[in-house]
């Protein structure tokens, strides 16, 4: 259904840009698109990679068109007026493709870490241009915003259901702890038994720096391991 759904936005775009600029329709053109649409913003904070200065970050694309027999590439571009980040901290896929016989395929950001992300979130802006053998599908899918930090914030899955059955209230100092004894940052497409083995390891992980003498503590004062709730 998503398919067709977008088959008919981009099919509606090709005819009229016929009628009114004379191109030719979808039985001649080739589209391209983001898979996610354009407000869904890609987050990313260097916190969650301790030890790391860079990170690509995959952006997912779907085309409209007959099956094409080779390998076919499309433009991407910058979009200065979007785009907070320094010039010299992101690095476009510079050969971005669709494979031979496949209606999909997966383009990428090289994102490096600078003093500004220190300070706050900038944003990046990739968008689908013309130019290559694809032309750009429909505008609510055309481009891509990937904000980048290196500050640490509360993720998504940290709500309230995961705090009372795992790791309690959170905090920044908590979540940093957890990245360090895991080595995880992301649980959202985790299932329970993989979410509670990593939650163990964690209050293993405490528990040992509490029995060495060196406990591990809220911003507050209180101990970290006061606040979790999974029985480990």
């Amino acid at each position: 259904m998503k398919k067709l759904i977008y088959l008919l936005a981009v099919a509606a775009f090709g005819a009229g840009a016929c009628s009114e600029e004379g191109l030719p329709t979808y039985g001649g053109d080739r589209y391209v698109y983001f898979v996610q649409k354009s407000d869904e913003i890609v987050r990313f904070s260097f916190k969650t990679t301790p030890g790391k200065d860079e990170r690509t970050i995959r952006l997912a694309v779907e085309t409209v068109s007959r099956t094409p027999g080779e390998t076919l590439g499309y433009k991407l571009e910058i979009d200065p007026e979007k785009t907070t980040a320094p010039a010299g901290s992101y690095e476009l896929d510079p050969n971005p493709v669709i494979p031979a016989g496949s209606f999909s395929g997966e383009t990428y950001v090289r994102v490096r870490k600078t003093d500004i992300m220190d300070e706050k979130e900038v944003d990046i802006a990739v968008r689908i241009v013309e130019g290559g053998a694809y032309r750009p599908g429909p505008t609510s899918n055309s481009l891509r915003i990937i904000r980048v930090s290196n500050i640490i914030s509360r993720p998504d899955w940290w709500n309230d259901d995961f705090a009372a059955a795992f790791l309690g209230d959170y905090s920044d100092e908590k979540y940093e702890e957890f990245i360090k004894a895991t080595g995880v940052s992301d649980l959202s497409d985790m299932d329970n038994s993989e979410i509670s083995a990593l939650c163990r390891q964690f209050v293993y992980y405490l528990r040992e720096k509490r029995d060495n003498g060196s406990e591990v503590l809220e911003k507050d004062g209180r101990p970290m391991l006061d606040g979790i709730n999974i029985n480990a």
